[in-house]
């Protein structure tokens, strides 16, 4: 006896509820870094402007860690309770 044929439907119907659950980690990578090189590029600038070579570029690249990891974290974690009765 051989297994019942997969409901195409069903496959279908499962790889677009997958989709909808990874959607918002597929652009993560490129999103954490672009806000680190962003804060770098100002943290570089603002030293090539002031004459204060390494010290603005440190304090863009912590900053830019830091909201990286901060945006990282509340993708991952998903929405809180005060979140998921809002729509955006």
């Amino acid at each position: 006896m051989n297994p019942p044929e997969p409901n195409p439907k069903d496959q279908d119907a499962r790889s677009t509820s997958a989709l909808r659950e990874a959607a918002p980690l597929l652009g993560l990578g490129m999103t954490l870094a672009v806000t680190v090189l962003a804060a770098l590029g100002a943290g570089y600038w603002l030293d090539g402007r002031l004459g204060t070579r390494p010290l603005f570029l440190l304090v863009g690249a912590f900053f830019g860690i830091v909201g990286a990891l901060v945006y990282f974290l509340k993708t991952v974690a998903g929405p809180t309770k005060g979140q998921s009765d809002r729509k955006p």
